[in-house]
């Protein structure tokens, strides 16, 4: 994949840590850098996103992905799996999202992204060898059908979903791809009674519930943004 040159990205550190009482080290940001160069030469390619410039790509892709990661709701159930190596599942991915980011950020996870777009994810598997991330494996399947393959049966600890389609949908491609105890995290805009009503079947069907609903803004624009987070019971 040839680079182009590309603007230098914001590291805002007081963002950073006012929001996700975090900040990337100086090799995490390089990565975070390597990653936006890669998104705009996969851009000249196919459609892979537009948001590309660089205080817009910081704010709804690279904080907006970790953002959900790094949740007041999820931290308890990371804790209780300290000892062990998290394992997450990227559903819908597109260009990478949150995945690429989360691996980044986290490279002690083992990460699965996956899409159904043989291109989109050629460019992913493009910008893991790019980035040199050891952590990340891809597929290029639907999780419907994954779940259904010969062999052992999904086991992830997290599952993430963002911008893929309706919250009862997201939540019934999640579900079956968890382990006892794990959750699913849907990356939402703005969050309805009707759509919380709406997983009430998946959730029924798969043994799960809704551990919380997070809402807060994006610290620039301030937009809207909710992940709700779905966990499986034992």
């Amino acid at each position: 994949m040839t680079l182009p040159t590309a603007p230098a990205l914001p590291n805002p550190i007081d963002l950073w840590q006012s929001t996700l009482q975090w900040q990337p080290d100086t090799t995490t940001q390089a990565q975070f850098q390597r990653l936006y160069e890669a998104i705009l030469a996969g851009n000249q390619r196919m459609n892979l996103t537009r948001i590309t410039e660089p205080l817009d790509f910081w704010e709804k892709h690279l904080w907006d992905s970790l953002r959900g990661l790094f949740s007041p709701i999820l931290q308890p159930v990371l804790a209780q799996r300290a000892s062990q190596a998290i394992t997450v599942a990227d559903l819908g991915t597109g260009g990478g999202f949150p995945g690429l980011p989360g691996a980044i950020a986290f490279p002690e996870w083992q990460w699965l992204l996956m899409d159904s777009t043989r291109k989109k994810i050629q460019f992913v598997a493009e910008a893991i060898a790019e980035l040199e991330l050891g952590n990340v494996q891809t597929a290029c399947d639907r999780a419907e059908q994954f779940v259904r393959r010969p062999g052992p049966k999904p086991n992830f600890h997290l599952v993430t979903l963002r911008a893929v389609g309706a919250a009862d949908l997201c939540a019934s491609y999640a579900l079956p791809m968890l382990a006892p105890r794990g959750v699913a995290i849907l990356y939402r805009g703005r969050w309805s009674a009707e759509e919380e009503a709406s997983l009430q079947e998946p959730l029924s069907h798969w043994g799960a519930e809704i551990l919380g609903v997070d809402a807060f803004k994006t610290p620039i624009t301030g937009g809207d943004r909710h992940c709700i987070y779905l966990q499986k019971i034992d």
